[in-house]
């Protein structure tokens, strides 16, 4: 499972409906010590879990399901066969037309109308496994940051899971359909990265470098950029501002009421 909250969500969930969690697989490399609450591998060990790399993971022995929720790397062919049913991935993107990295940003940057999260099963390559199903909900790109698209997209991602589970519980045969080869599109980690570059050579238009701005702000990553005169410059969408003036200052009448009170008691 990945790192981010969502996996210690879905491990409390099958906890919670009495699923035997046989082994927790986590990624030691990858951190967000910017999020809050457990990591997966701290809550996983609080409930007396075994915990692993994908490494350290024993192959002795069968399991009914492999689940994989947001694991960046690929699961390898020996660990899928421990699956005796089903060897199934989470991802945060539609498929087969948002496979890869940059699921949030291209669907920004191509003023998609709709989204989504898939559950599907795995095979040898990321991304390209039969689908068990996709949930898709209607956006206006105009008006999200990859930032806000992701919180929509785990929220839609944990019913995914619990439709998953409710389905594995009854027995009944899990659906599987095979994904069109000619909408499958999977954008690399190389060809991620210069996409966030803005061409200030290029005559763009402000909704252009908006909208270019919108898809890559993810705070702490980097955001877009431009290079002007060998200066490396990050790009705030105006859509963050509004969203970061009400972070920064929600709690102003609270903190200046609570200086008050206290100035005003320490005078008695």
């Amino acid at each position: 499972m990945g790192s981010k909250p969502g996996s210690v969500v879905a491990l409390s969930t099958m906890l919670e409906r009495g699923w035997e969690v046989r082994a927790v697989v986590v990624s030691r490399s990858r951190t967000h010590p910017w999020v809050q609450g457990p990591t997966l591998e701290e809550f996983a060990v609080g409930k007396g879990l075994p915990v692993y790399t994908q490494n350290e993971l024993p192959r002795d022995e069968q399991v009914d399901f492999v689940i994989s929720y947001m694991f960046r790397y690929l699961v390898k062919s020996d660990v899928i066969a421990l699956a005796e049913r089903a060897a199934v991935n989470f991802h945060a993107g539609p498929l087969p037309e948002y496979g890869g990295w940059a699921f949030y940003n291209i669907a920004i940057l191509e003023n998609a109308t709709e989204y989504g999260c898939t559950c599907h099963y795995m095979d040898d390559d990321f991304d390209t496994g039969p689908i068990f199903k996709v949930r898709r909900f209607p956006i206006d790109a105009s008006e999200e940051t990859a930032l806000s698209l992701e919180a929509k997209a785990q929220q839609e991602m944990v019913r995914l899971f619990m439709d998953f589970m409710t389905m594995a519980e009854s027995g009944d045969a899990l659906p599987y359909e095979e994904q069109d080869p000619e909408k499958m599109r999977y954008l690399s980690h190389d060809e991620f990265m210069p996409l966030k570059r803005i061409d200030i050579d290029a005559n763009l238009t402000e909704e252009e470098i908006q909208r270019t701005a919108r898809a890559f702000w993810y705070p702490p990553y980097e955001s877009a950029y431009v290079d002007l005169n060998g200066v490396h410059a990050e790009i705030v969408p105006d859509i963050a501002k509004a969203e970061l003036a009400e972070i920064y200052h929600r709690n102003d009448y609270t903190t200046l009421k609570r200086a008050a009170i206290e100035y005003w008691e320490s005078r008695k």
